[in-house]
Formats: C-alpha cells, structure tokens, sequence
C-alpha cells in the first residue's frame, strides 16, 4: 500500500494535467478513492487542474473536513469556481470549516449583489475543457447530461470562457477532432455586474435563449436561461420601461419550446446511432 501511495504521489506531482483528466474520466467515486491515500494539499494540486464541476463532485464524496483541507490549498480562483457547483447548505458547511481568513475571502469573492447576473447565472451547467476528445466529451454527456443545454460552454482549466458550441454539433461530429476545434471563439456574454434592467434590455435575447455570464477577467459564472429572465420580467413589471419586452420574449420562448422538443429528439436518436455504429 504504502508503494502505492508513491506512485501515486508521484504521477500526481509530475502529470497533474494528464493524472486530472484521468480523474474526470474516471467519474466521482473512482477518483475519490483513488486520492484518497494523499494529503489535502497534494489532492489540491491535481484538482486544480479539473473543471470546477468535476472537482466539486469528487470532493462531495470526501468527509466536510477532508474537502475544506484541499479547498483551503486551492488558489481562491480555483476555489471559488469549485463552492460555486454545491448546493447552498454544502457551501455553507464547507465555507464553516476553512480558516477564519480564507473563508472570509471566499465569501466577500462569493457576494455579488442580489439581482446582478453574476447572482443569478446558474453556475451548475455541463462545461467541457477544450483539451479533450469529442468521444470523451460525448462519454461525459452520458454520464453527467442531466446539466446539458443546447449551448454547451467550453472553459479553461482555470475556469475562463474560451467557446461554446452547440450539442448537436458535438454528437455529429465523427472526426475525432478536440472539442476546442469545434467551439465558436466569439462569444456574446453577460456581465456579471449587470443589474436587472440591463440584463433584461440586453439585445442577444433576440438570437440567444440562453447566455454565459462572465465577469471583467473573463472567469465563467454559469449561463442565465430565458425562464430565469422571465421570473426576472415579473419582479422588475412596473419599475422600469420595458416597452414591447414582453411580447418579444413570450414569442421567443415558444420558439424555444419546440426547438427544445426537437433538439432532445435528435439527441436520442443520435446517441443510439452511435452507440449501434
């Protein structure tokens, strides 16, 4: 056991890039079992490397005090990108457990103000790196794509927004391209920093029904989606001029609606093609 653990230790030291995909391949309790013979630090060091997501699901699978430990050896970056995937109580407990001083700066980096997109993004959307081939990427749809869009969002290991593409154009793609060969570079985004009215009055509605929220450096926040937008429209209804607003969205959201019917269509019947080539 103990050789083990040096091996380990040392793959992990030498390939943290290599050894965190292996780990994101393997699913959440694989890889928590395979480092779980490591120390807190160590563990950080190779997860830092993983997307927030897949970082996040392998630490719910370690004891409260284990995943404040590899938090606490985290950049606050990377840190913050991970708190972001928990569920509300999780964070909490998680953020009770760090150091007076570091839980204090993730929680301040945490606050945006209330009604911002940066608040409202959900942050547990599927990402993808761009570093990873198409069949694993489709490998990863199969087991986490409950969290799918249409848009997915591709991010760099230290969480910034490098491109989206679409999930169709993912699943039909047989050419063993990466994903980042695929994904559109100009992206229309949302500040995090924008308020209501600003989110609401922004002109992509239009094309987009759903959009990635960045904040000035770049650092992904997660997507707002039209039915965000439209419990949005119903808080700020009178306080602002939103003129023909309300139509325009009601019609993009029937649009939406049987895009979305036809899009899970031809995502199952693509799967099954694949699956049966």
């Amino acid at each position: 056991m103990e050789l083990e653990h040096h091996l380990t230790l040392g793959y992990f030291q030498s390939h943290p890039v290599e050894a965190a995909r292996h780990l994101e391949s393997l699913g959440p309790q694989a890889a928590s079992a395979l480092l779980d013979v490591l120390p807190g630090d160590e563990i950080a060091n190779v997860l830092e490397h993983c997307l927030p997501v897949s970082t996040a699901k392998i630490l719910e699978e370690f004891p409260p005090g284990l995943s404040a430990d590899v938090l606490s050896a985290m950049n606050a970056t990377s840190a913050i990108g991970v708190l972001r995937q928990f569920e509300e109580a999780t964070r909490f407990d998680i953020l009770e457990r760090l150091d007076n001083a570091i839980g204090s700066t993730l929680r301040r980096a945490l606050r945006y103000s209330p009604n911002t997109a940066g608040s409202l993004a959900d942050p547990q959307v599927f990402t993808l790196p761009p570093d990873i081939p198409v069949e694993e990427a489709i490998s990863r749809i199969r087991t986490y794509g409950q969290k799918a869009m249409y848009y997915i969002y591709v991010i760099d290991r230290d969480g910034k927004l490098e491109g989206v593409l679409t999930l169709r154009q993912l699943l039909i793609d047989t050419s063993g391209h990466s994903v980042g060969t695929l994904m559109e570079q100009q992206i229309i985004t949302l500040s995090a920093e924008a308020n209501l009215e600003e989110i609401l009055k922004h002109p992509e509605w239009s094309r987009f029904h759903t959009l990635p929220v960045v904040d000035r450096w770049g650092t992904f926040f997660g997507a707002l989606r039209y039915r965000m937008l439209r419990r949005i429209e119903k808080d700020v209804e009178g306080k602002a001029p939103l003129g023909s607003m309300s139509d325009s969205l009601m019609q993009l959201w029937e649009a939406y609606s049987i895009t979305g019917i036809r899009l899970m269509t031809d995502v199952a019947q693509t799967l099954h093609e694949r699956k049966n080539v």
